[in-house]
């Protein structure tokens, strides 16, 4: 039984269409603010990944299908997404966007990610991503006790900023053990560790924003300086105060970058 992803649908469906793909297990609920604002002036279809969701029945459903296979989660996307839309990934989701973005840029107008690293574990060729060891040792703990892995993972990604409480407070209301099947953290997990998409930035020939923020602690914001694309140059916007979900952390500051970028193409 193929698995059909949750998806949202907000604005009106004439104009210039916007699709939202979350992080790793994030509801699309924490990306609801956003997409409310951008369906003023925009088409926005915001999509759950697998296994993810806050309507318990559809993790329940979702013990049979969660796909974190980049190729299958891709065709799953795509059959989700708008023709000819703008592909908006925050974290893994904007990983997984610009995989997407490369491979299909037929069917993607462009490109945006937020709090994006195109690697997210370091290897002998990527040194600007987290520590092999560390991350293992955040899987064991997300495998032992997703509970508290999830609290942690809320923590690193909230650190640094002034207003921490009040962002942990709305992301512990939507993320917790009862929002992700264990299956979907278990294969967001493996996919954070394999995916890497310097060569699908490198050759995107589609325009491309990434937006991050200086006091990001999950990534290395200065990743942009060691990928480069001749063709179609990755354009930054490095938020300063920022962490790593700027669009909860002061909308108002954050939403004119995505417009902005958006009317210049």
């Amino acid at each position: 039984m193929r698995y059909t992803l949750e998806k949202e649908c907000l604005g009106d469906p004439a104009k210039q269409a916007i699709f939202i793909v979350p992080g790793w297990a994030m509801p699309k609920e924490c990306l609801s603010t956003l997409a409310k604002k951008l369906s003023e002036k925009f088409y926005v279809v915001l999509v759950n990944l697998p296994g993810v969701s806050l309507n318990p029945k559809l993790i329940d459903s979702s013990r049979i299908g969660p796909n974190y296979d980049i190729d299958a989660l891709s065709e799953q996307l795509i059959a989700a997404a708008p023709k000819d839309a703008w592909w908006l990934g925050w974290s893994l989701g904007g990983m997984i966007s610009s995989y997407v973005a490369a491979r299909r840029s037929s069917g993607v107008k462009g490109l945006i990610t937020i709090g994006m690293t195109p690697a997210f574990v370091q290897t002998d060729t990527w040194k600007k991503a987290m520590p092999a060891e560390v991350y293992e040792q955040f899987s064991e703990l997300v495998k032992s006790d997703s509970k508290a892995g999830l609290i942690r993972f809320i923590a690193l990604q909230t650190n640094g900023i002034e207003q921490k409480s009040t962002v942990r407070k709305q992301l512990n209301e939507w993320v917790n053990e009862n929002t992700s099947s264990p299956l979907a953290l278990l294969g967001g997990l493996r996919l954070l560790r394999s995916l890497d998409v310097r060569r699908e930035l490198e050759i995107l020939d589609i325009p491309s924003l990434h937006i991050l923020g200086d006091k990001d602690e999950l990534i290395d914001v200065t990743w942009l300086e060691d990928v480069e694309n001749e063709l179609y140059p990755l354009q930054a916007n490095i938020l300063k105060g920022f962490a790593h979900q700027p669009f909860l952390e002061d909308l108002s500051a954050f939403y004119p970058c995505v417009e902005q970028f958006i009317d210049a193409h």
